[in-house]
């Protein structure tokens, strides 16, 4: 089963980094990669460029979202994510989304956990291990 993966972030190292751990964690996952926030909304909510450019569930996407971007943080993203599911447009079995973040604040994290749909709080930079914990919980 091939995990599509999906990393929002405007840094490119960062973007970088994670193709290069899940390809030496040896999962089988896809990484897509959007730069922006807005970016990634335009995809997931045009079903047809969504199958196109992540694919179609099962199994969920695993999304990685950055806090601090240009355009659209990374909690805008959330806020658009929770109105659309609000008004039915979303289902949040199709993504297991997890903060992917440099900062360590507490606000910023219990901020993040204020959103029912958002299962981790991931500080930079992610490990191998971290991968390889991620898939088994919610793809094992």
């Amino acid at each position: 089963m091939t995990i599509p993966i999906v990393v929002v972030d405007d840094d490119e190292a960062d973007r970088y980094i994670v193709r290069r751990i899940v390809k030496e964690a040896g999962i089988d996952g896809r990484v897509v990669e959007y730069a922006a926030g807005d970016e990634f909304l335009a995809v997931i909510n045009d079903n047809d460029r969504r199958t196109r450019e992540i694919g179609n569930p099962p199994p969920p996407m695993l999304v990685l979202l950055d806090i601090s971007m240009p355009r659209m943080s990374g909690f805008e993203v959330l806020d658009a994510i929770k109105a659309g599911l609000d008004e039915g447009e979303n289902d949040p079995a199709c993504m297991v989304i997890m903060m992917f973040s440099s900062s360590n604040h507490a606000e910023d994290k219990a901020e993040a956990y204020s959103y029912a749909f958002v299962k981790d709080y991931i500080v930079k930079p992610i490990t191998k291990g971290k991968v390889r914990e991620v898939v088994a919980e919610f793809y094992g």
